[in-house]
């Protein structure tokens, strides 16, 4: 079931409106929990109130595909459920990027067995092209890598860079693409360019800035310009569900200041993580402790920790 980890990485409850905020916090809570059948109650007890609600919908279907990553027997069930709940919230929501986003992956992802089918998955591209043409570039850069068309991939990515210069969105992905790549200095370039760039709803640019400092981190390099973009970050109101928490950033500013022989202010910001309810951090924490001078490398994608990252994102 490796696809749906995969697919739960990329699914992000995005910040709601109204009354359902805190139906959606209850559902967030329940699944940070691991209380699976509470959220799985919860999410059917919303759909049957409010069945015209699409991200009512879009959230049973990240409930249910967390379930079928757990489930062995009732696993294809609820793969069925989760699918038929994204193609509902698409139906409800047609003009919707992110649950067009979420069918696609999934789509893309799941094995034919279990409601995959790569033709819908470019269906649902290219109703994305049509909505915003760099989402949807950005959409077809994934297929394209998820089919080993590398060399296409990066030429469609360099042709969207091209066609939107100004795209957060797009100067973001691509800069992480390069930091994944070990490109450290075009990793960082790109993002400072994202930071002066457009985003609709501002994400990309407060991302943008923690992955510079996070970016510092792993070259080793440039190690001021990446405390100033961790120090931005954390002046801002971070509420976003698919941005890192400021424990994060404060975490790779402890590095960037170990790097640059600060170890007492160091040690002092790590004392203060100490008590942040986060298992990858601490994990992270307990082998930077154990050597100053050694950096903790961990996972390289936009939301780094997993399976709760269709709650948030991690550093």
């Amino acid at each position: 079931m490796r696809w749906l980890l995969f697919l739960l990485t990329t699914l992000i409850f995005a910040p709601g409106v109204y009354a359902e905020v805190e139906t959606k916090q209850v559902i967030q809570q329940q699944l940070a929990d691991g209380s699976l059948d509470s959220a799985e109650n919860s999410v059917e007890e919303w759909v049957k109130n409010e069945p015209g609600n699409a991200e009512a919908w879009h959230t049973r279907g990240v409930v249910m595909a967390q379930q079928a990553q757990n489930a062995f027997f009732s696993a294809m069930s609820y793969a069925g459920k989760s699918v038929d709940s994204f193609e509902k919230a698409v139906e409800l929501a047609p003009d919707s990027i992110k649950y067009r986003r979420a069918l696609m992956q999934f789509y893309l992802m799941a094995p034919s067995i279990a409601g995959g089918d790569d033709e819908k998955a470019l269906a649902q591209i290219e109703k994305m092209m049509a909505l915003d043409p760099a989402q949807g570039a950005l959409a077809k850069v994934g297929y394209l890598r998820k089919h080993e068309k590398m060399t296409e991939a990066e030429s469609l990515l360099e042709e969207t860079i091209a066609a939107h210069p100004n795209n957060a969105d797009v100067l973001l992905y691509s800069g992480l693409q390069k930091q994944r790549a070990g490109e450290f200095d075009t990793a960082l370039k790109l993002f400072d360019r994202a930071v002066n760039g457009v985003s609709d709803d501002g994400s990309a640019v407060s991302m943008a800035l923690y992955q510079i400092g996070k970016t510092a981190v792993l070259a080793e390099n440039q190690i001021e310009a990446g405390i100033a973009a961790l120090n931005s970050y954390l002046e801002e109101d971070v509420t976003s569900d698919n941005l890192p928490e400021p424990h994060w950033a404060q975490f790779r500013k402890a590095q960037l200041l170990a790097l640059k022989g600060d170890t007492e202010t160091s040690e002092q910001l790590l004392a203060e993580l100490k008590g942040v309810d986060d298992k990858e951090r601490k994990n992270s924490w307990r082998n930077k402790v154990s050597n100053l001078n050694t950096l903790c490398y961990d996972h390289q994608t936009w939301r780094d920790k997993a399976p709760s990252l269709l709650l948030k994102s991690s550093g």
